[in-house]
């Protein structure tokens, strides 16, 4: 009986410690999940603030060329656009991932410290819409007329394609499309921003 006791004595200790290293892996993969997890939102609210902000900003600025007012307006305009943008991104993507996390906390899917940051979310929301929106407003600093727009809609679209394909990250879709599926809506949006100026423009006997 002696030697029967042995073994479970010697057993015990190694079960233990299998089950400790278990306990010590998982708890170290949930802490590498958060960070993939925060990382991966503060790139999917970064892209798209800078998506946004050169979406919303080209359909403005287009719109006010398009009217063929006082250069200077395309510029106040612009800027207007910039910081009221960023600064309602900014709170928006903050409030919603606040939101969401205290939703996820209060259901006990998640710790409170596990959830995504939302200071985070929203620096890089707002701060990339703002960077976004320069684009489109940069050339009219140095041109006027025909030219401005033609290199602001050239820098926009480039700039729109490079964000499409660079929210492949988060999305895993084939950059060639993403980048011409924003290329579209964005281009979209600074015609019809553009022809409505124009439309707007001539009736109201601006320019």
């Amino acid at each position: 009986m002696g030697t029967d006791a042995g073994p479970p004595g010697e057993d015990a200790p190694a079960g233990g410690s299998i089950r400790s290293g278990q306990g010590e892996h998982r708890g170290a993969d949930p802490g590498q999940g958060d960070r993939r997890l925060d990382r991966s939102n503060t790139i999917r609210a970064g892209v798209f603030g800078i998506q946004d902000g050169i979406v919303s900003n080209f359909g403005l600025i287009m719109g006010v060329a398009g009217a063929q007012i006082d250069p200077a307006a395309v510029i106040v305009s612009g800027v207007a656009g910039i910081v009221s943008g960023s600064i309602s991104m900014g709170a928006g993507e903050y409030v919603s991932v606040r939101t969401q996390g205290e939703m996820l906390a209060a259901g006990r899917a998640v710790d409170e410290e596990e959830n995504v940051n939302p200071y985070r979310a929203a620096a890089a929301n707002g701060g990339l819409f703002a960077i976004g929106g320069s684009v489109p407003l940069f050339p009219f600093f140095f041109a006027t007329g025909w030219v401005a727009v033609v290199i602001s809609v050239v820098m926009s679209v480039a700039a729109l394609f490079v964000a499409g394909a660079i929210l492949t990250r988060v999305t895993r879709r084939h950059p060639l499309v993403s980048g011409l599926r924003l290329l579209v809506i964005g281009g979209g949006a600074g015609m019809l921003g553009y022809l409505l100026g124009t439309l707007l423009g001539t009736a109201l006997g601006a320019g």
